[in-house]
């Protein structure tokens, strides 16, 4: 989903010529070139029908700081001197993607290595071994082959993108940052301040629970000072308040019944019976 403050960032202002360290949004809709085959993409309906869909997953366009790394570097560099708006296709041969396949990154492996996971093991099953994750390639005479070449090595890629925005303010770039690292905390709620080399985050009550919060907080951190210029410091603020309990309207008290009639009749009973009785006496 489009966050608001998206919006407001990049529907006005000036092009803006995309060079190294630049921030940029994009869109995109990434395909093997042999099998045009597509393996990721921003766009809910084109990842439904790719059969990629992954429900929960964000869709959205996607932060891209060039030079980060968080992309194929030949991606990078194929977006460098355009600007917002356009849209474009590029072409990553495999040493600007993920590389050429490298034979030695195929392992042979006795079976019994993989006790815990012969439920689940067969050809194309992801495995763990010794730290490093690798696709199961055959399994025979008691021995399993494991490639560890990324899944992608030795293929030409393409990326049809379209260049969302170009984020240049500083506060808008932290908060850019912020939504990457906890999606689902909703935008109106992240607070950003820059003074100087400092840049101070609220944190919201919505992220308190987050699985993992003080990792992310040090990636924001590490995200903050070493893609935006002369900021040293980041500081988070976290703000507990006790919640007011609700006030309960005080219930009316009904007064008890009324038993004085009642205990004078019983008395006048009780005299009129030992009058009766003295008379008979």
């Amino acid at each position: 989903m489009f966050i608001e403050w998206q919006v407001q960032v990049w529907r006005v202002g000036a092009f803006r010529m995309i060079k190294d360290g630049s921030f940029i949004l994009l869109d995109y809709v990434a395909t093997v070139k042999e099998t045009n085959e597509v393996f990721a993409t921003t766009k809910e309906e084109e990842a439904k029908k790719a059969g990629i869909y992954r429900a929960g997953g964000e869709y959205e366009p996607q932060l891209l700081v060039i030079g980060s790394g968080w992309f194929p570097k030949g991606l990078e560099e194929g977006l460098v001197g355009h600007d917002k708006g356009e849209k474009l296709m590029v072409e990553l041969t495999p040493d600007k993607a993920y590389g050429h396949r490298d034979p030695s990154k195929i392992r042979s492996y006795p079976i019994r290595k993989f006790r815990s996971e012969e439920t689940r093991l067969q050809p194309g099953a992801r495995v763990e071994i010794d730290g490093k994750l690798g696709v199961v390639r055959s399994i025979g005479a008691g021995r399993v082959q494991v490639d560890f070449n990324p899944p992608l090595a030795g293929k030409t890629l393409v990326y049809a993108v379209d260049i969302i925005g170009v984020i240049d303010e500083p506060a808008s770039r932290v908060m850019a940052l912020l939504h990457r690292r906890m999606p689902s905390v909703p935008a109106d709620k992240l607070k950003v301040k820059v003074s100087g080399s400092s840049v101070t985050i609220e944190v919201p009550n919505e992220a308190f629970l987050i699985e993992g919060l003080q990792i992310i907080k040090r990636a924001l951190f590490n995200d903050v000072t070493g893609f935006i210029a002369d900021v040293n410091e980041v500081v988070f603020v976290e703000n507990y308040v006790k919640e007011k309990k609700a006030e309960t309207e005080p219930v009316e008290q009904k007064p008890p019944p009324e038993l004085a009639p009642q205990v004078g009749s019983q008395i006048q009973s009780a005299s009129a019976s030992a009058e009766k009785g003295a008379q008979a006496r």
